[in-house]
């Protein structure tokens, strides 16, 4: 599609924003309409349906969640762009959870809003939505992975004493610190993660690997879990050695995300156990973990959702990225295998992964 062809419709009620954003793109040669309000710009989508529309998060009357809800029901086709002037990770997860294709923070740069809508363009040519939206993603946090390992090292070390013992009112501060770190970096590799998943190509599933030696055991030796900061001890117990087809990355993510959780949301000081056996010629793998456990609800309709998160007792102030389980389910299914969980809410709780082909060398 040229560029003369894609229509855009940006709705702002500032009107700063209109004159600056439609002056910014018109440079690409789109063919672009502005109007103040969300009912205007329904209005103008019955005359002329439009590829792109651009809303603003915050309006009087029907704000931009309203807009971009009517938009994916009347026009499922039409990408839909938010801006926002308080971009939280929050506010953003719940734009892109209602079907936006990306967002804008206010303010912007002119390459910034360049950039968004180029990409929009080529969805609309090349990809779906949520590839392109899945790419920019993986772009955005290998970025940021460099520069939060720095600072949750710096505030690991911080924490530990090594410059010198915190009082009770900094150690406070510092675990703040570190919470944070451990949400974003959850974020970052749950985003990576999701991006990596281009599993259509069933080859790599074909690989002949160790269920312990190439998939459990590389996980649980790193460091950051073998020396968590709530000091958990991980015990494994391989009553079998099953070997299997699949893709051991893939797997090593949905190992990487129960054994994350488990420290997330665990009790300081208990153990977690990590279990492999053979039953019936299937691998069988459970991660266990004592802490806030998961309530029988949310296991029944929330639980493996994408962007889903629970609010069980005990997670206060703890944050995640709602990614997790549902890309561990998502990876677990592509192996032909399953996903399950018992749990105790404020005692405990076991994941369970299945996958076929189990049986065991040496």
């Amino acid at each position: 599609m040229e560029d003369k062809d894609v229509r855009i419709l940006i709705v702002d009620d500032e009107d700063i924003v209109l004159k600056s954003s439609n002056r910014i793109l018109q440079k690409k040669g789109y063919n672009i309409d502005t109007t103040y309000s969300g009912k205007t710009a329904l209005e103008y989508a019955e005359k002329n349906p439009y590829h792109i529309v651009i809303t603003d998060l915050k309006m009087p009357g029907m704000d931009g969640m309203q807009v971009l809800e009517e938009f994916k029901t009347r026009y499922p086709e039409t990408l839909v762009i938010i801006f926002t002037g308080f971009a939280t990770v929050e506010t953003a997860r719940q734009a892109l959870k209602a079907g936006a294709f990306d967002y804008v923070p206010k303010p912007f740069t002119p390459e910034e809003l360049r950039s968004v809508v180029q990409n929009a363009v080529n969805a609309l040519d090349n990809k779906s939505e949520e590839s392109n939206m899945l790419d920019l993603m993986a772009i955005v946090s290998h970025e940021l992975k460099s520069p939060l390992s720095v600072m949750q090292t710096t505030a690991e070390t911080l924490y530990k004493g090594y410059f010198g013992n915190l009082d009770s009112q900094q150690q406070k501060t510092v675990e703040t610190i570190l919470r944070n770190c451990q949400y974003l970096e959850d974020i970052i590799r749950n985003y990576i993660d999701l991006s990596s998943m281009g599993m259509d190509e069933l080859k790599s599933f074909k690989e002949e690997l160790n269920f312990n030696d190439d998939v459990v055991l590389p996980v649980i030796q790193i460091p950051e879990y073998k020396n968590n900061i709530k000091n958990m001890k991980i015990e494994a117990e391989f009553s079998a050695s099953p070997v299997i087809n699949g893709d051991p990355n893939l797997l090593k993510i949905v190992v990487t995300n129960l054994l994350n959780n488990s420290i997330k949301y665990g009790t300081k000081d208990t153990t977690i156990k990590v279990d492999v056996k053979d039953e019936n010629g299937k691998c069988v793998f459970s991660v266990f973990n004592r802490g806030v456990g998961i309530s029988k609800e949310d296991v029944e309709e929330k639980l493996f959702k994408k962007f889903s998160r629970l609010k069980q007792k005990g997670t206060e102030g703890v944050k995640g990225s709602g990614l997790g389980l549902f890309i561990c389910n998502s990876i677990i299914e592509k192996h032909n295998g399953s996903i399950s969980v018992d749990s105790e809410p404020g005692e405990w709780a076991r994941f369970t992964i299945t996958l076929p082909g189990g049986q065991s060398k040496g």
